[in-house]
């Protein structure tokens, strides 16, 4: 599973120069990045590794709209087209489609997250509405490296549970010189997250909307 923050980058900003010139606590804190990015997979509602993906392309299949728009996973890139024009599904009732069939929307940027024909210079009209009659072969995924803003997202997260584990997991403790300080356990914040609330609102808008294929 990828990580989205490193070792070094959470020891950085620890405030802790102790804990960042020792060993002692890096398995805690590999332990506690790796669980960080999956939590950052589910808050977004997204697969696994949805920011730092596999770069081996694999197949993903979908239900032909019947339209000349095709919704379809996030992807980082897409290597080709397949559709099955009569509604087999064995490997060989898939008919490659040439890049000049279809467009990738957004044309400029990434994720990718739709197909359309392209009626006017491709030789197709429409996605055939056959289940599972399309596939694309691709790197699915947000983008090949995670964001700088996801980053310090799993970086908050990490360094707000190690905090919160040197005390023993405790809801709040007490400082002399500052008074009772509050540490964040992840209870419900205003925008529905049980993450951290700087971190829940980084993750926001990578949410996708709701009734948005």
């Amino acid at each position: 599973m990828a990580n989205y923050c490193t070792l070094a980058e959470v020891k950085a900003q620890l405030g802790e120069p102790e804990t960042a010139a020792s060993t002692d606590y890096d398995s805690i804190l590999e332990t506690q990045i790796e669980a960080v990015s999956r939590l950052i997979d589910k808050e977004i509602g997204k697969h696994a590794n949805y920011f730092y993906p596999s770069t081996d392309a694999a197949d993903y299949y979908y239900d032909g709209s019947g339209t000349n728009e095709l919704w379809i996973d996030d992807f980082v890139s897409i290597d080709s087209v397949a559709v099955s024009e009569e509604g087999g599904l064995s490997s060989s009732d898939y008919t490659a489609w040439n890049s000049g069939d279809y467009v990738t929307f957004p044309h400029n940027e990434t994720p990718i997250v739709r197909l359309d024909v392209d009626v006017l210079n491709g030789s197709k009209l429409y996605w055939y509405a056959y289940r599972k009659g399309v596939k694309v072969t691709g790197v699915r995924g947000y983008s090949a490296t995670p964001p700088k803003n996801v980053v310090q997202a799993c970086v908050i997260q990490t360094a707000r549970w190690f905090m919160r584990s040197k005390n023993a997991w405790a809801e709040s403790n007490a400082s002399v010189d500052f008074g009772q300080i509050v540490v964040n356990t992840g209870s419900q914040n205003a925008i529905g997250s049980k993450l951290d609330p700087e971190v829940a609102s980084i993750l926001y808008h990578y949410k996708s909307p709701v009734g948005i294929p």
